[in-house]
């Protein structure tokens, strides 16, 4: 194998490897509690701002799930999340299955996706934001 090459390989092995352990399942629960949502003062436009930009090291949701469409390949389409929400866990809201699939990504794994969502979140996130990208998202 080349240098070049095998620069490369050793690179994408060492890249693959960190975003494992970034997106590691946490057991911890989340610092932000589903019970500190106030979700009826939740503004779903700041939401959708939220969903497309970066947010300190953290990177935007947009950059893996489309909101129309097929999947990004990266992370599921999103199109439809409203409905479905509510029916992925029984016993859950739509709304707290949001909050989970945002701060805890690897605790609900759709069928034929891999737990590799960016994990922490919440370290950028206060609660009324994710409040804001559960609004936003229950728009879709």
């Amino acid at each position: 194998m080349k240098p070049a090459a095998r620069f490369r390989t050793i690179s994408l092995a060492l890249i693959s490897l960190g975003l494992l352990l970034m997106t590691a399942c946490s057991a911890d629960p989340p610092r932000i509690a589903f019970a500190d949502l106030d979700l009826a003062l939740a503004d779903a436009g700041s939401g959708e701002k939220l969903f497309n930009q970066s947010n300190n090291e953290a990177p935007a949701c947009a950059a893996c799930h489309k909101i129309t469409g097929e999947s990004s390949g990266i992370g599921n389409a999103l199109a439809g999340i409203a409905s479905v929400a509510g029916q992925r866990v029984a016993g859950q809201s739509a709304e707290e299955y949001l909050f989970w699939s945002i701060l805890r990504p690897g605790r609900h794994l759709v069928a034929g996706y891999s737990n590799i969502m960016y994990a922490r979140y919440e370290e950028g996130l206060e609660a009324a934001d994710v409040a804001d990208l559960i609004a936003y998202l229950l728009t879709l």
